[in-house]
């Protein structure tokens, strides 16, 4: 039962869904992402607790990557994401605080419950450590996204929680973009691994975004700090799961 966990005026950090793209049930990834998330605002109303919860740069589509851009969801899990925004944002006035952080590509400590969804970080590293190999799509150089690390999120998290004036929409990115391939040098320049190139699967075609970047304006007017650049957050994260 909600009201035996949580106190009134509690703050509900929500990041629970069904965060694959490929998944085909529309009934399932609305009743994981939507319907629950739903129930939880009006819980949230009701007892008159703040809400911060994860959405997703994958409503952007193909951009532009502003929080008033036209969104463009290619898949469920970004339709889903989508409208639950649209619909928490109705209740504004209606609940001491509702904030929605439109994650980038999140990766860092933490996340080997994650599986095939966990981060490309993740992934290589373990490609790396069982095979000395990385296996690459080709072209993914030229396949660029906004990688943020989990640190920037809990920062950003945090500055919500002890600041209950701010609701909205926000941006969850470092605001530059770099490609798979980058992500892909860092391992072989530390570990010099080598790199296999595959194509596509077919199921990924026309639903995988080839380009985000996070536009920080209206997140930076508020949250001041800096984010931690690709390069530094891989060796940071690598170094993490050498100790593991």
């Amino acid at each position: 039962n909600y009201e035996n966990f949580v106190n009134r005026g509690d703050v509900i950090v929500h990041n629970g869904a069904c965060s694959s793209t490929t998944v085909s049930d529309p009934f399932l990834v609305n009743k994981l992402n939507f319907d629950y998330s739903v129930e939880l605002l009006k819980k949230c109303i009701k007892n008159k607790n703040r809400l911060i919860y994860a959405s997703s740069a994958s409503v952007y589509g193909d951009g532009p990557f502003h929080e008033k851009a036209y969104k463009k969801a290619k898949n469920l899990y970004a339709l889903s994401k989508s409208m639950f925004d649209d619909y928490s944002m109705q209740f504004i006035d209606h609940i001491p605080q509702v904030v929605g952080l439109r994650y980038f590509n999140v990766y860092g400590p933490h996340e080997n419950k994650k599986e095939d969804m966990s981060s490309v970080v993740y992934k290589f590293y373990n490609q790396v450590k069982n095979h000395n190999k990385i296996v690459l799509f080709k072209n993914s150089d030229k396949y660029l996204r906004d990688f943020v690390h989990v640190e920037d999120i809990i920062g950003i998290t945090k500055f919500f929680i002890d600041n209950p004036t701010y609701s909205g929409i926000y941006n969850c990115g470092i605001g530059r973009a770099n490609s798979f391939q980058d992500i892909a040098d860092i391992f072989v320049e530390k570990y010099n691994c080598d790199i296999e190139y595959i194509d596509m699967p077919q199921k990924l075609i026309g639903k995988y975004q080839e380009f985000t970047k996070s536009d920080n304006s209206k997140i930076d007017e508020i949250y001041k700090r800096d984010r931690i650049d690709l390069h530094k957050g891989v060796l940071k994260y690598i170094e993490f799961l050498e100790q593991a």
